[in-house]
């Protein structure tokens, strides 16, 4: 397929939107007495229902596979969802919540350098510009610019960097297999693996033992529709479009800002001037990867016609 990675870029873009504006009733949901850890269970469960069903009824096809696709659905199942919620978690009851995303965060690093050994991704300037943007635009939008946010404690610190390792990770495995498996089929299994390993470590029964709220129904079941299956489809069709996984990772930052600037929006919180500087520079180092997947396609295109010429 031709490789698109303009539109790749909308696609991590969007991912990244469904993924920021979650966070908004996400906290609706813990605040009516779902555990962070029992909402990753329900998470996976309706992400993965809403895409069986999808395939059950438009292409069963897409449903057969073969064991290297469930191998590999099965290691993204546990390692890019079940242990990278796992260290999460971990992270967050060591440190705290600013201190987690911070670190979590760090997964530019280790995907820009997994792929310049696996696949050849070259390190260029605008991906170092954009990568310390990046980083200290997600600081900054955290911590509001104030070190007192940040907890560190060593045990909590190894947490959030294997997470952000674990959650970097789904950029790697997903790239090897985009090229030869069906999005959709990849996607279903993956998640239908995560939820059977979330089980070990979270209970989805407990949506039953809490008081009954239709909303809390209502935003648990978009949490999977939306900010799990779709987002995530998205994701994998970016880089099946070609993007490069070094610059997708760095683009889906952008997920920090948007909860950020949906927090102010919605809930009327305050944005220092910290945070809109780090929101700032979040945004800058999106579009200067989306300059760069510009300026790859149009040279593709001019390779293209020269070589028709020829």
């Amino acid at each position: 397929m031709e490789e698109k990675p303009v539109w790749g870029s909308v696609c991590i873009v969007l991912s990244s939107i469904l993924w920021g504006t979650a966070l908004l009733y996400t906290q609706y949901v813990l605040d009516h007495g779902i555990k962070p850890k029992d909402l990753v269970s329900l998470k996976m469960f309706f992400g993965f229902l809403t895409l069986f069903l999808y395939l059950l009824l438009t292409d069963r096809n897409l449903l057969k596979t073969d064991h290297t696709c469930l191998k590999y659905s099965a290691l993204m199942g546990f390692v890019c969802h079940a242990l990278y919620n796992l260290f999460m978690f971990s992270a967050i009851d060591k440190t705290t919540i600013a201190t987690t995303v911070t670190l979590l965060y760090t997964s530019p690093i280790f995907v820009m350098i997994i792929s310049r050994v696996l696949f050849k991704e070259y390190i260029t300037k605008a991906k170092l510009l954009a990568l310390i943007f990046c980083i200290v635009g997600v600081y900054l939008t955290v911590t509001g610019g104030s070190i007192q946010e940040l907890n560190f404690d060593k045990i909590g610190i190894i947490y959030g960097l294997a997470a952000g390792m674990a959650y970097g990770t789904m950029n790697i495995i997903s790239k090897a297999l985009v090229q030869s498996y069906n999005q959709l089929t990849i996607l279903t299994y993956t998640l239908g693996f995560a939820f059977l390993f979330s089980l070990s470590f979270s209970d989805p029964l407990v949506i039953f033992q809490v008081d009954f709220n239709i909303l809390v129904y209502l935003f648990v079941i978009m949490l999977g529709v939306l900010s799990t299956a779709v987002s995530y489809l998205f994701f994998i069709k970016g880089l099946f479009l070609g993007l490069e996984s070094s610059k997708a990772s760095i683009i889906s930052t952008l997920e920090v800002p948007i909860s950020v600037i949906g927090s102010y929006l919605v809930f009327n919180q305050r944005v220092t001037l910290w945070e809109s500087l780090g929101i700032i520079l979040v945004i800058s180092s999106v579009m200067i990867m989306t300059q760069s997947a510009v300026r790859y396609n149009r040279a593709g295109k001019r390779l293209f016609h020269k070589n028709l010429k020829l």
